[in-house]
């Protein structure tokens, strides 16, 4: 099995999800794992950056809601570039089979590089505006949303008023 780098070159804590499970990565840090699960985080990592606005609510890069998860990556060159900083490819042996934990092919994977994982910092962006996520409001908690209180009482009988028009008189005009 194949095996990358993945590395958290932004500035804030990315957590990547696999199976359901999160592996937490603090801003600046990376190690070595399969390489299907390297491109997934990355690619994770990219769309969250793409994503990012400044704090007067305009995105960090302009028209990036419109670059997210592209079919074709290589038709979209800034995807690209910051793919670039989360995905390093690892040119050595093979490791592990499909049927080891996660876990154990990432342990393996980091086991004896630690003299060949790269400098973080010089991957990192530099003056970038810090993520804000202003709080929706739920639209229970919106006073524009106020629900009238029926006064009905739901066990008993309805009534249901017609129509005000009959259809057979829209024909005789």
């Amino acid at each position: 099995m194949k095996t990358a780098q993945f590395v958290n070159f932004t500035d804030q804590e990315f957590v990547g999800y696999w199976n359901g499970k999160g592996r937490k990565y603090p801003a600046g840090t990376g190690e070595y794992m399969p390489d299907y699960l390297a491109r997934h985080f990355a690619k994770h990592l990219v769309n969250r950056e793409l994503l990012r606005t400044k704090s007067d609510g305009t995105l960090v890069h302009k028209d990036g809601d419109k670059m997210t998860s592209p079919k074709f990556p290589e038709q979209v060159p800034l995807f690209v570039e910051i793919f670039n900083k989360a995905y390093i490819p690892d040119e050595s042996d093979d490791l592990g089979t499909s049927e080891d934990g996660l876990d154990a092919l990432i342990g393996a994977a980091n086991k004896n590089r630690q003299d060949r994982i790269t400098k973080v910092e010089s991957a990192k962006i530099e003056s970038v505006p810090p993520l804000s996520h202003p709080r929706q409001p739920k639209p229970q908690e919106d006073e524009n949303f106020k629900r009238e209180q029926s006064t009905a009482n739901p066990s008993a009988a309805q009534i249901v008023t017609p129509p005000d028009w009959n259809e057979s008189d829209e024909g005789q005009s």
